[in-house]
């Protein structure tokens, strides 16, 4: 093609025909000028089709990480409703002095209330689209505005479980020196290892704690109770970020369906 360009040049400057010379010089350009153009637009044709291949996974495995946080929540939404149950539990019993339960639902009771419920979640993917300035591959706003919105709330979760956990914490030191007593470690240990058998490790439990005295009560009630309000604080909190969780989830398909 060049080659053939480059003949007609030459006829039209040894016949001297300067005019349709310069005419076809202007076409030349031109058609060099359409041929970059149209380059350009098939490059970027391919760059769009690019970005949407990119934008599809990238929305895949944010969806994936979600549900998979939606997965973790709603563990800790049952481990949240058995550490309240035990709690109140414990607390009913504290306060009676002749309520009547099994050793091994006490002992239960006990392992379920103490302890502390972290939710950790998956952020990697979104985390890397910010970090990579890829957030624009979104491009719907709405959708890009609740992924956003949900990964917002989403550290604000964790900072809120930092706050009421440490709370936590702070209450069960307040608590464990009254269950702690010799005869209630004795419960909860694997046969071969019990001192006492356990009706007689049980006694011993059991009298430690109704005999408290009405001061020791207090201390163990209130503790109980702010520990259960900040369990209760938590399980509000997760119930936000489930929701939203959810929403986003439809959101996506909703999207990824639409642009196939």
């Amino acid at each position: 093609m060049i080659k053939f360009f480059r003949k007609i040049r030459q006829k039209l400057l040894t016949e001297n025909k300067l005019s349709n010379y310069f005419i076809y010089a202007i076409g030349e350009v031109i058609l060099v000028v359409i041929g970059i153009l149209i380059a350009l637009q098939l490059n970027n044709l391919n760059d769009i089709k690019k970005d949407k291949g990119d934008e599809k996974k990238y929305l895949a495995r944010i969806q994936l990480d979600i549900k998979q946080d939606l997965a973790e929540l709603e563990r800790l939404f049952l481990g949240d409703t058995i550490q309240l149950d035990a709690y109140t539990y414990l607390g009913r019993y504290l306060q009676s002095d002749s309520i009547a339960t099994d050793p091994n639902v006490l002992v239960t009771k006990s392992d379920h209330a103490f302890g502390i419920h972290w939710f950790e979640g998956k952020n990697i993917v979104f985390d890397d689209m910010k970090s990579s300035g890829k957030t624009g591959l979104i491009t719907s706003d709405s959708l890009r505005n609740s992924i956003q919105y949900y990964y917002r709330l989403f550290d604000e979760v964790i900072k809120e479980e930092s706050v009421h956990n440490n709370s936590i914490l702070k209450y069960n030191d307040n608590i464990y020196p009254f269950f702690e007593t010799g005869s209630g470690a004795d419960l909860g240990m694997p046969e071969r290892w019990k001192e006492n058998s356990m009706e007689k490790s049980f006694y011993k439990y059991n009298n430690s704690l109704i005999n408290l005295d009405e001061d020791q009560k207090k201390i163990i009630s209130d503790n109980f109770g702010l520990t259960k309000a900040n369990i209760l604080l938590n399980h509000k909190v997760r119930l936000l970020l489930h929701k939203e969780g959810l929403k986003t989830i439809n959101a996506i398909d909703a999207y990824l369906k639409q642009e196939k």
